[in-house]
């Protein structure tokens, strides 16, 4: 009987013990992560690409599971970038994230629009208040971009599961990241100068021309196109704009490929330069950028940027290179006389009584490109005299301006006397446009002039108004 009351309280001991220590275990928190690539394993290998690869696109499955009953949020940062044992890197800016919208069921994708991949604390998800276990899809996309070094790169990413006003422990899970960059095929596009600039100068006549070279490496296997687009209209400082046409550019040197080969004016439209052969094959060329006719731009330094793309490879038109355009069309104020007389001296030789009226005419232009009014005057420095110290009477000298197409306002459009002193001969049109007009002076000879050479001199100025 004893023996019996023994096994039973030993009995009753051990399912205690179950009880106390076993049966608690049952009901312990679950609070748990993974990171699932798409292809499977642990890593997010993005295999062998190139420059012209364009983007790439690795999912990741994430699965979060818990019954803490409380808000909980993944956040994730780089450990470390992708780089090369060389100590080539690849920028934020180039390894991006975002989520995909609806395969989540409770919670908040924090990253719904694309954001780079830092080494700061990112939070990509947040739960619902109840902490209810959820998953979703995560896009890791890689952009080799031309600049970018080839080589091995690896990098790793942390994510961690934290809970939310809970002592629950966080939960961490490390993401291997692997990319082969080759060199298979590049665009590369450089002023000709070496700058980053290409630069026209309308004064110096080596510098109204200049252009880029094109250095295609590595064969693409497919057809391609190179694309000009010129981001605004060329402005200056003072807000003019130049016009489309003032600048021409024509390609040369291509052997595979169709090269422009007639010359064409800039526009605000994409502009096809280039279209590679069949298999896309390697090539070098030049594209050469011309001023065109600039008098009726005005004077001042216009900029603007150049951006060359590669379209026909990879999913999305990629930028090339962007380089600055700047134009001075330097400042241009100046009165052109013909016949142009060094001593400034209108002369009627040989002037004898009661002869026909004699002419002499001058031609005046106005070269100008400051946008602003100016005026033409004469400075008549004496009455028409010959040696003798003999005076035509006043009113026989006349002036008469006359139009040549003349778009400002001529002040003697009928024939009066030219006086001594200083004279308005013209006045520009608001515009202060390049003009042109003729200037006849007529002396009508009386009865009472004596024989002999009869001058006098005359100056012409140009000025702002």
């Amino acid at each position: 009987m004893w023996k019996k009351n023994s096994q039973f309280k030993l009995l009753i001991l051990s399912l205690a013990f179950v009880f106390l220590f076993i049966v608690p275990n049952a009901f312990a928190a679950t609070f748990s992560l993974s990171v699932t690539p798409y292809a499977g394993g642990y890593d997010l290998r993005y295999g062998k690409l190139g420059h012209a690869s364009g983007r790439i696109n690795r999912e990741v499955t994430v699965n979060i599971t818990s019954d803490i009953a409380k808000q909980y949020r993944l956040v994730h940062g780089l450990l470390e970038p992708l780089s090369t044992p060389q100590g080539s890197r690849i920028s934020e800016s180039n390894f991006v994230v975002y989520g995909i919208r609806g395969t989540n069921k409770y919670g908040t994708i924090n990253v719904a629009e694309e954001v780079p991949v830092s080494l700061n604390r990112q939070i990509l998800y947040t739960s619902n208040q109840a902490g209810t276990s959820d998953s979703f899809t995560l896009v890791y996309g890689l952009i080799p971009q031309s600049g970018i070094e080839p080589g091995s790169y690896r990098g790793r990413i942390s994510f961690t599961l934290e809970p939310i006003d809970s002592t629950q422990d966080s939960v961490i899970v490390i993401l291997n990241i692997f990319a082969e960059l080759e060199v298979d095929s590049a665009v590369e596009i450089n002023t000709i100068t070496g700058t980053k600039d290409i630069i026209l100068r309308a004064d110096k006549e080596d510098m109204r021309s200049s252009g880029v070279e094109v250095n295609i490496q590595g064969g693409f296997g497919k057809q391609f196109r190179i694309l000009q687009v010129v981001a605004e209209q060329p402005v200056s400082s003072e807000g003019n704009m130049l016009s489309w046409e003032a600048i021409n550019f024509v390609g040369r040197g291509a052997q595979k490929g169709m090269l422009i080969n007639t010359p064409m004016a800039l526009s605000p439209a994409q502009q096809i330069i280039y279209t590679s052969s069949p298999s896309g094959a390697e090539e070098s060329f030049a594209i050469d950028y011309t001023l065109g006719d600039l008098s009726q731009q005005k004077a001042g330094r216009y900029k603007t940027k150049m951006k060359y793309f590669l379209e026909g490879v990879g999913a999305q038109t990629q930028l090339i290179t962007t380089l600055g355009l700047e134009i001075e069309n330097t400042r241009v104020f100046e009165l052109v006389v013909l016949p142009e007389n060094p001593q400034g001296i209108i002369n009627f030789p040989d002037l004898k009584p009661k002869e026909p009226p004699k002419k002499n005419e001058v031609m005046m232009e106005v070269k100008s490109n400051l946008g602003k009014r100016y005026q033409v005057s004469q400075s008549v420095y004496s009455d028409l005299m010959s040696k003798e110290g003999n005076v035509v009477p006043q009113g026989c000298f006349t002036l008469k301006t006359e139009s040549l197409e003349t778009k400002g306002n001529l002040k003697f459009p009928q024939a009066q006397g030219v006086k001594s002193g200083d004279t308005t001969l013209f006045i520009s049109d608001e515009q202060g446009s390049p003009d042109k007009f003729k200037m006849i002076y007529e002396l009508t000879v009386p009865w009472e002039v004596k024989a002999g050479d009869y001058s006098t001199r005359i100056t012409y100025s140009l000025s702002e108004i």
